[in-house]
């Protein structure tokens, strides 16, 4: 079990290749399944990351409870108007319903990346979900702060003892954050979540909620979803088959990711201080340099065809107020936010992208750490992940190639060239003892495509060997590589 702040990031999709793609390609393994009438949820993990992955259930199954109530599509639209709160104006026009539905028993964690209708519009990470001490305190310094409760503070239990948590707005576009108090709470994931572990018991559930993950989902008399048997499933033939290495989470003899090192938001122009001050107010985050040419009130900015500001905020480790990480190690106890800006005038570039395709603010990718940079990436590709790839001008000598032997991989500068792995040495304000040329310290990364249909989300895979924060060469290439794709996309 993860000691981390991040408890865990959850996403919204329309079917199930988004869990495809975890399993197969990048070795998550399913730990945790929650069924409900309203929702399918899985928990998947690799190391201490965790993605819970989160479908509605279909519009027959959405207008009755348990019980046979009616829920209106009033109520499951139940969206409210935007609302400003006195720093900045808040894009959740239609976000979450203030009604009994998700106050019901039956829908504890039960929350979407809904818009403006009560059908799934398009795929979305939208919950960062929190490990709180306090979650009382916490959840009214939200509230006073101009974020919306989604969901008061309640408990809930099982034979693994409680947890205390709620569910409130963030001040950016679909996000928000699930707070959770579990120092009471001994199991696996969570109070409502049944674990698997059994190895034979995880293609069962897999491929029973797998079939529930798609667009025709079954359904029951009561409204509920069926889970399928171990008989019925000799029958189907689902359109996601599970990986044939699958075995148990912690049974995989192949690279993977350990934890999440960031994760990356994008907002509006201008937005970016106000998100900043937010969150140090609501959760105590402290903002840090990505790079040592950083300016405090302008942050990173690459101008020219990029057109991107950057600025980052971590949870420091072995801070006392307001979040929690109890027992964490040094590497997945902080919480990195980075906040990615659009600057005036470029409409070109990728978060201007993004913030169309995505229809306003919100999580364009996170970063996913291995300790093992060339096999795990290795290992990913061989499993249908697609990766972007530098131009190969990138690995010849005067653009990157004596850094990359520098920092002693010369024997694999074809390797990174076939994985696209980017390598960046450059002095940024984390360097241990200043130097980052003379310590050699570096960091290794590659990102994926898109993996939704529209251009709204990605993965980032990375190493760090000594350097603790974002060189200026990391997020050159990182916007680079995004500017090529869309170039190559559209011709």
């Amino acid at each position: 079990m993860s000691c981390s702040v991040l408890h865990h990031v959850e996403v919204c999709v329309k079917d199930n290749r988004f869990l495809h793609l975890l399993t197969k390609g990048f070795g998550f393994a399913p730990f945790a399944h929650r069924i409900t009438s309203a929702s399918t949820k899985l928990a998947l993990r690799s190391g201490t990351s965790v993605f819970v992955v989160v479908k509605r259930n279909s519009e027959e199954n959405n207008q009755h409870g348990q019980n046979g109530t009616e829920i209106t599509k009033d109520v499951m639209n139940g969206c409210s108007n935007g609302y400003t709160n006195g720093t900045t104006e808040l894009a959740c026009e239609s976000i979450y319903p203030r009604s009994s539905w998700l106050q019901s028993e039956r829908e504890h964690w039960t929350v979407f990346c809904c818009e403006k209708t009560s059908r799934h519009i398009r795929d979305s990470v939208f919950n960062v979900a929190l490990t709180v001490k306090d979650i009382d305190t916490v959840t009214e310094r939200v509230k006073s702060h101009g974020g919306r409760v989604i969901k008061e503070p309640t408990e809930i239990s099982d034979a693994e003892g409680r947890v205390r948590y709620s569910v409130v707005s963030s001040c950016l576009g679909n996000i928000v954050h699930t707070l959770i108090d579990k120092k009471h709470y001994k199991g696996t994931f969570l109070p409502g979540f049944e674990s698997i572990e059994k190895h034979d018991e995880i293609s069962i559930v897999l491929e029973s909620i797998t079939n529930l993950f798609k667009k025709d989902s079954r359904t029951n008399t009561n409204g509920g979803c069926e889970l399928l048997s171990k008989d019925n499933l000799k029958t189907q033939t689902p359109d996601f088959m599970v990986a044939n290495c699958l075995k148990s989470p912690n049974s995989l003899n192949i690279p993977r990711s350990t934890f999440i090192d960031h994760v990356t938001y994008v907002c509006e122009i201008g937005k970016s201080s106000e998100i900043l001050s937010w969150y140090e107010k609501c959760f105590g985050m402290k903002r840090f340099k990505t790079n040592k040419d950083e300016s405090e009130n302008e942050g990173f900015v690459l101008r020219e065809n990029i057109g991107l500001r950057l600025k980052a905020m971590e949870y420091w480790r072995c801070a006392e107020t307001f979040l929690a990480a109890p027992d964490a190690n040094n590497e997945d106890k902080s919480l990195k936010l980075v906040i990615a800006e659009p600057l005036p005038g470029v409409s070109t570039s990728h978060v201007q992208a993004f913030l169309k395709a995505h229809g306003g603010p919100g999580i364009q990718h996170i970063g996913l750490h291995t300790p093992t940079m060339v096999a795990t990436v290795d290992f990913m590709a061989k499993n249908g992940v697609i990766f972007r790839k530098a131009p190969p001008v990138y690995y010849e000598e005067g653009i990157k190639l004596e850094e990359i032997q520098d920092a002693g991989h010369s024997e694999e500068v074809d390797l990174f060239k076939e994985l696209g792995i980017l390598l960046d040495t450059e002095a940024d304000a984390f360097s241990e003892d200043g130097d980052k040329q003379n310590n050699k310290s570096y960091l290794m990364q590659v990102f994926t495509g898109p993996l939704f249909d529209e251009d709204t989300f990605f993965l980032e895979v990375i190493q760090r060997k000594g350097a603790k924060g974002f060189g200026a060469g990391n997020i050159v290439a990182l916007a680079k590589s995004i500017i090529i794709h869309n170039q190559k996309m559209n011709g």
